[in-house]
């Protein structure tokens, strides 16, 4: 019926919203109308008669319609705002997601450094430790095999340093941790050692030698008979903070996937934000069927 068209038209003219959702409302508001026509004209009531009289019983919810016009209108913002920023915090999360994979990359190459450094401090102080024999002094064969253990670690090492045991029994009370393995310490007095080594050569002047002040530039170990004390060199001790730094105080691998985390519960929250505002949309469209 064309006044029933018309009419249905009149009322969501100034209606905004999802076009979809508005042709559903206008055809339930078609099919009610024209329900009702049918019912009036049942009664005895003419065509015309029928339809002014239905038109008018849906004058409440004409004004229903346009009240609700206005709430269509923000609430399809309100969900297009929600859906962009919920697809944007999903991008950051994909972006930060895989932008991380280069930093880890590095970070465990990092890692297999220092656990290089490590492993290389034992192997220095084994080096060393396989040199000395079981006797109170050092041979000249010994300062020579020693001497060859310095020059192939002579890019990292500045002086090697071996002390009789028996000489710093004191010492050693004091410092037990020195005899489970390599350990970073301030320097033993080169006075007081049986050889030392620097620069290729055994050093003849070893009163003159001023110890590093550097916290972690000097590693020491002992046996049963010798202690070994090597001191890096100050081009080297930038390297040896960096993975000290890194090994204690370094990230986790998780805090590379920190904002990644963030960004994907953020599009999480907003997703059933869109979600449940959508479903009050239909139950709102309800209302007007």
């Amino acid at each position: 019926m064309k006044q029933v068209d018309k009419y249905v038209n009149s009322i969501y003219k100034d209606v905004t919203g999802d076009k979809q959702d508005i042709e559903e409302l206008k055809q339930e508001m078609r099919s009610h109308l024209l329900e009702a026509v049918e019912e009036l004209k049942s009664e005895g009531k003419t065509e015309e008669e029928a339809i002014r009289i239905a038109m008018e019983n849906f004058g409440g919810k004409n004004q229903i319609v346009k009240g609700l016009s206005e709430f269509f209108k923000v609430q399809k913002k309100f969900t297009n705002y929600v859906l962009s920023f919920a697809l944007i915090f999903l991008v950051l999360c994909i972006f930060f997601l895989t932008t991380p994979f280069s930093g880890v990359k590095e970070y465990n190459e990092e890692l297999k450094n220092i656990k290089v450094a490590d492993q290389e401090k034992e192997t220095i102080m084994n080096d060393i430790f396989d040199v000395l024999d079981t006797s109170s002094k050092v041979s000249e064969k010994e300062k020579e095999q020693i001497l060859d253990v310095f020059k192939k670690y002579q890019d990292k090492l500045n002086l090697v340093a071996v002390f009789p045991a028996s000489d710093l029994g004191s010492w050693l009370k004091d410092n037990e941790e020195v005899k489970k393995g390599p350990d970073t310490h301030f320097p033993i007095e080169y006075s007081k050692a049986a050889i030392v080594i620097g620069n290729g050569d055994v050093v003849k002047e070893k009163d003159q030698i001023v110890p590093n002040d550097y916290d972690l530039g000097t590693v020491i170990e002992a046996n049963g008979k010798w202690i070994v004390q090597y001191e890096y060199k100050k081009s080297y001790e930038k390297t040896i903070e960096k993975y000290h730094q890194l090994k204690y105080y370094g990230p986790s691998i998780w805090s590379f996937y920190q904002l990644p985390i963030l960004f994907f519960s953020l599009f999480i929250v907003l997703v059933v934000v869109w979600l449940s505002v959508r479903k009050q949309n239909r139950q709102l469209k309800g209302v007007l069927n």
